[in-house]
């Protein structure tokens, strides 16, 4: 466990527990977490955070990530789509998308077990919650991608100020899910006044993201290499990816408060 968090010990039995949550349709943190107060701080006790539960982000990453990206390749094959073309570039960007937008909140909610307990959450469990968050998740993060995007195309700093702001829509999504619409103006007011703070933080995970693929490809031979090893290695880095989620969710954790209170509701417009 990390310092500032400790064991939940109380509650309703794990089903019934379940129950309550689907039915309530998000998320509570009835758990305390460390501030946000630290950019080395939290990458340093997120990475504890990522290998000491990366057999669980392993496996719920690669249990949708390889039968999808195997199933690309192969459609790509099909289609005689190239190994480097811009085709296929762009159809593995979208998988991306929408392949994340299940796993996230899933592994999202197998974490916050651990938070809370000392273990994470069934793989089961956890992928139930990502099929149910996976509409809205795909749509805020369709939403994220082209409000960055068009920020960016203006000039590169404005893209970085947007997404900045917009770090926070993951956890909000698998964590507060239907009590909160306007999504990505909640995630601006979380942001408000910590900008350097988690822009110090996602620069290593940029640099990481955008070097390892590169690495990985060359590693392999790049467009030489057969397409069922390209859907190994390009799942095998989705599971690297899971790294950031770790990272954002526990700037939210140290952003919100410890409990959330079960009649607050965030309405913004």
């Amino acid at each position: 466990m990390i310092a500032g968090t400790r064991r939940y010990s109380g509650g309703m039995p794990a089903r019934r527990d379940k129950e309550t949550r689907f039915q309530r349709g998000y998320l509570e943190i009835d758990f305390p977490s460390a501030p946000f107060d630290s950019a080395w701080k939290l990458l340093r006790d997120s990475a504890r955070v990522y290998f000491a539960n990366f057999g669980f982000l392993a496996a719920i990453t690669l249990a949708i990530f390889l039968p999808a990206k195997a199933a690309l390749q192969l459609v790509f094959y099909w289609l005689d789509v190239s190994k480097s073309g811009l085709g296929a570039y762009l159809g593995m960007d979208l998988s991306d998308l929408i392949l994340d937008s299940l796993v996230v909140p899933a592994a999202i909610y197998g974490l916050l077990g651990y938070f809370r307990t000392g273990k994470t959450a069934p793989i089961g469990r956890s992928l139930q919650w990502g099929w149910r968050q996976w509409p809205k998740m795909l749509w805020t993060k369709f939403k994220v991608e082209i409000t960055i995007t068009l920020w960016g195309a203006v000039f590169l700093v404005p893209g970085i100020v947007a997404m900045v702001r917009l770090a926070f829509t993951d956890p909000i999504v698998a964590i507060e899910a239907d009590r909160e619409s306007a999504v990505l103006n909640r995630s601006r007011d979380l942001s408000r006044g910590r900008g350097w703070r988690i822009f110090a933080v996602l620069v290593p995970t940029l640099i990481v993201e955008l070097a390892g693929p590169f690495l990985a490809l060359d590693a392999i031979g790049g467009a030489t290499a057969s397409r069922p090893l390209l859907a190994l290695i390009d799942s095998l880095l989705s599971v690297g990816g899971q790294w950031a989620t770790v990272i954002v969710l526990m700037m939210y954790l140290g952003t919100v408060p410890a409990v959330q209170p079960a009649t607050a509701k965030h309405k913004r417009g």
